[in-house]
């Protein structure tokens, strides 16, 4: 199962998304790899949504693709 997560860094007031058949360890992964990226800059992040959206990675990932090309807080804002 595949999921689309979105997080958000209260520290820079920045939201991220993405795509993952493993929420829960993504969600390490973005507070707690070693490597440079754009959401270790961020850190900590908190899950604030999580949406099932199927078994197939095309259709996850072309939502993920959708929800980033709408550059709308609002869009993303759930709560």
């Amino acid at each position: 199962m595949y999921y689309l997560y979105i997080l958000y860094s209260e520290r820079n007031d920045r939201y991220y998304n993405g795509q993952t058949n493993d929420p829960e360890r993504r969600l390490e992964e973005h507070n707690h790899a070693p490597k440079t990226s754009f959401t270790s800059r961020h850190r900590p992040w908190i899950m604030v949504e999580c949406f099932e959206v199927g078994e197939s990675l095309g259709l996850a990932r072309r939502i993920e693709n959708y929800v980033k090309g709408q550059r709308s807080r609002r869009y993303r804002r759930i709560n």
